[in-house]
């Protein structure tokens, strides 16, 4: 029988059919043939395959399950590594690539310039973005959707988290007499000092290890008292502390975490496989030399715009953030409220810069996207009543537009930027407070130490050591007065890494980064990493630790990140 000249399909006949296609997909998946080392070409098999198993007519469980798949149909034997120098035998920064890791190229791209990323490509480290929850019941996180695959994926919306997905890998170390090695595999190796797989991948349910792991990509903006994960927004600050992210997380929901100190050992990780080096300064530096501070020049009322020397306005960035007030004659710091009483804590972006000639003078006008018009007032520079304006951290998004995964907006190498690596936006102008780490100080013998402990249950993370807590066994001396000392190695335990010699160092040698610490004390500390943007370098970097404020202070500089990794399982070998 037929209709319309066409014969009746059998839905078994058509089923069988899509079943026997999406097995011959999978077989050039497993089998590499769709893969060319690009990103490129990465992504469209990603999108051909899960369009292939019906990822659009599938729920949020369902493309969970369809990850898992994915990243096991293509797990990929390779196995490389970079050898760093132990501290007694060379000061160098950079390591010695080994295995399949010798020879691959990473450049970080900008907006404009697409550099060579050899690992782009490659099934273990090609990143995608998604948007995820976590689930309240597993405490496991659930992809809901992943750009360029699924029609529902969403950026700019703070009711959706946006992370970056990418095979789960198997970290290994070695300690040797002369060098110790971090590798990074595919595939679980053996003969080495440690080998488990990234500590985000082990389910709290049953300790397996998941094929995936996603990380929050922005940097958290908290609303309705909630964190969030989302491009368009200047990250909250001002009230970020250890024991505030427990609340702000909380309030999120069922299973979500503040900053997580795994998180940030990734990040680490993956610098020191891909560029093989201890510290990214004058590579992919972050924003660390973007302090800026200027008086309004003239008065103007009911303007956008502040008025500044050419020469002032020329050291700021159209797209980045400011805040703007009135200054109260005495202190500039961005914490006193009269330095941010025009734009609010939240502060404006740089909308435009332009010249213009007033009277006979030349100005700057640096235009902000504020709602409102204001006021402004020129007394003289440092003078009471006058209107100031000062750099703040990137918007979250600033790095939307990198042409790969690594990079800054322009210049990477410069410190005056946001920077991504493997996709994570990270070192936006403040530095991020650790919520699942507090730091102990203790005394033994004649000596006092540093040693972190860590918390793997968001339901347990608490505003002190609790029998909860797990000593990192990762302990650094603390030194006779209080302050910076250069971190000649960090150690590794526990899936974190921490500076636990820091005796010698200085900004051109070893990690280059400094760790900031009390002398002779005991207590507890909260964790900031990274750096702010008036940091340099040294004190603001891949590695860098200030470690003297206790669990509760917060401030400008100090920010946070929405976590799907507070709840990890023990890997049993």
């Amino acid at each position: 029988m037929s209709v319309s000249g066409s014969k009746i399909v059998n839905l078994e006949d058509l089923k069988a059919s899509h079943d026997s296609l999406s097995g011959r997909i999978d077989k050039l998946i497993s089998d590499n043939m769709l893969f060319d080392g690009t990103q490129g070409k990465y992504r469209a098999a990603m999108k051909w395959w899960f369009l292939s198993h019906g990822v659009n007519v599938t729920t949020p469980a369902g493309l969970t399950a369809l990850c898992n798949q994915w990243y096991e149909l293509t797990r990929t034997e390779w196995n490389g590594w970079v050898e760093f120098s132990q501290p007694d035998g060379s000061a160098v920064s950079t390591g010695t690539k080994g295995g399949d890791n010798a020879g691959l190229v990473c450049v970080p791209s900008t907006n404009d310039e697409a550099n060579q990323d050899d690992y782009a490509g490659h099934p273990l480290f090609a990143v995608v973005d998604c948007n995820y929850t976590v689930d309240a019941t597993t405490m496991e996180p659930i992809i809901t959707a992943i750009e360029g695959v699924t029609d529902n994926f969403e950026r700019a919306n703070p009711e959706k988290y946006v992370g970056v997905m990418q095979q789960a890998g198997w970290h290994w170390y070695d300690e040797k007499a002369n060098i110790y090695i971090h590798g990074y595999s595919a595939e679980q190796q053996t003969g080495h000092d440690y080998c488990e797989p990234l500590p985000e991948a082990v389910r709290t349910s049953d300790n397996a290890m998941r094929p995936w792991v996603v990380h929050s990509k922005y940097m958290n903006h908290t609303e309705s008292g909630k964190m969030t994960s989302y491009s368009g927004a200047i990250p909250t600050a001002y009230n970020i502390s250890h024991n505030a992210e427990h609340t702000l997380a909380a309030a999120t929901g069922t299973g979500y975490s503040g900053s997580s100190v795994i998180d940030y050992a990734f990040v680490q990780l993956m610098a020191f496989i891909k560029y093989g080096r201890m510290t990214l300064d004058g590579v992919l530096q972050g924003c660390i030399n973007y302090n800026y501070q200027y008086f309004a020049q003239a008065a103007e009322n009911g303007v956008k715009r502040v008025l500044l020397k050419p020469t002032e306005a020329a050291n700021l960035i159209v797209g980045s953030s400011v805040i703007v007030g009135n200054y109260n004659g005495s202190s500039k710091d961005r914490g006193t409220g009269a330095n941010y009483s025009i734009t609010g804590q939240g502060g404006a972006l740089v909308a435009a810069i332009e010249s213009v000639n007033i009277d006979g003078t030349a100005y700057a006008a640096v235009y902000v996207d504020t709602t409102d018009t204001f006021n402004t007032a020129a007394n003289g520079d440092n003078a009471e009543g006058t209107t100031i304006i000062s750099t703040f951290h990137w918007i979250n998004g600033s790095c939307d537009h990198i042409l790969g995964p690594d990079g800054s907006p322009a210049t990477p190498g410069n410190g005056r930027y946001a920077a991504r690596l493997q996709g994570i936006e990270y070192m936006v102008g403040g530095y991020e407070v650790m919520s699942d780490v507090i730091l102990k100080l203790y005394q033994d013998g004649e000596n006092y130490y540093y040693e972190p402990y860590l918390v793997d249950r968001t339901a347990n993370q608490a505003t002190s050591i609790t029998e909860n807590y797990k000593a990192s066994g990762l302990k650094s001396l603390q030194p006779e007065t209080e302050k910076w000392e250069y971190i000649k190695k960090l150690a590794f335990a526990k899936g974190i890494f921490f500076g636990t010699n820091t005796t010698g160092g200085s900004s051109s040698t070893y990690t280059r980064d400094a760790f900031y610490k009390n002398a002779a004390v005991t207590g507890v500390r909260e964790w900031l990493a990274f750096g702010a943007l008036f940091s340099g370098s040294g004190n603001g970097g891949l590695s860098c630790l200030i470690g003297n404020l206790s669990l509760g202070p917060a401030s400008w500089f100090f920010l946070a990140r929405l976590s799907p990794n507070g709840n990890r399982g023990e890997w049993a070998a």
